[in-house]
């Protein structure tokens, strides 16, 4: 069998010439002939074809991959936003809650032993108030439950003819007030104080000191309730 193959290009059948013939010999022994005539502008022409719609089906699946690329970084992006959020909250809450001050204040009065005051810590067992529970009113040690600045304030009523002296003693015994007093002006009274302004620590102490008194015996008037000891939080 032998194929004649015609090849016509436009220019040569334009001009009325005949196209040539080439054989291709497929089965010698077969003896009818096939004729193949190839247009080579319809075969470019479909070939274009071929190639924009090959062009066409990669461009669909890269416009689709683009889309849900696109999709989910848009979920990413609002998941993003929303830890965002979240952490901008809170850190709004604890700076918030940093720059507040709390509040922290006691007072407790009245004294658990008048006699044999002398180098020791003096302690006010009767609570007044006691905001955040800082004073220990069995030791007589306030311990600062925030780091700030405080105010604190002593108070005490010696015997006629009677000397007091005691301090505020703050962090490791740090002196912070200064009361020193003898009563040569009333049996029951008058009543003296003293304060002190420090900045104290999470943690630090606060307590009032007897350092003198002219006597072992019984040198604070205690009928009156006026001996105390308290403080407050002032800034933060």
């Amino acid at each position: 069998m032998i194929i004649i193959v015609t090849v016509c290009f436009s220019d040569v059948t334009s001009q009325g010439q005949e196209c040539p013939n080439f054989e291709v010999p497929l089965l010698n022994s077969m003896d009818a002939p096939l004729v193949a005539k190839l247009d080579m502008a319809k075969l470019s022409s479909q070939l274009k074809v071929y190639i924009y719609e090959e062009i066409r089906k990669v461009l669909d699946y890269t416009m689709k991959d683009i889309i849900s690329d696109i999709s989910k970084l848009k979920d990413e992006t609002k998941q993003l936003n929303v830890i965002i959020e979240e952490k901008v909250k809170n850190v709004t809450m604890e700076l918030t809650e940093n720059l507040r001050t709390p509040t922290v204040t006691f007072t407790a009065r009245d004294l658990k032993f008048d006699r044999n005051l002398i180098g020791k810590t003096l302690v006010f067992p009767n609570l007044i108030v006691n905001y955040d529970d800082g004073y220990d009113n069995t030791t007589g040690v306030f311990t600062a439950p925030y780091s700030g600045m405080y105010l604190l304030t002593v108070q005490l009523c010696p015997e006629m003819n009677d000397s007091i002296h005691a301090f505020i003693k703050v962090k490791n015994g740090n002196i912070l007030a200064d009361l020193n007093f003898r009563n040569n002006v009333g049996e029951h009274g008058p009543c003296v104080s003293s304060n002190g302004v420090d900045f104290l620590t999470k943690g630090d102490k606060a307590w009032v000191f007897c350092t003198h008194a002219n006597s072992n015996g019984d040198v604070i008037y205690i009928g009156g309730h006026g001996n105390s000891f308290s403080g407050t939080l002032i800034h933060r």
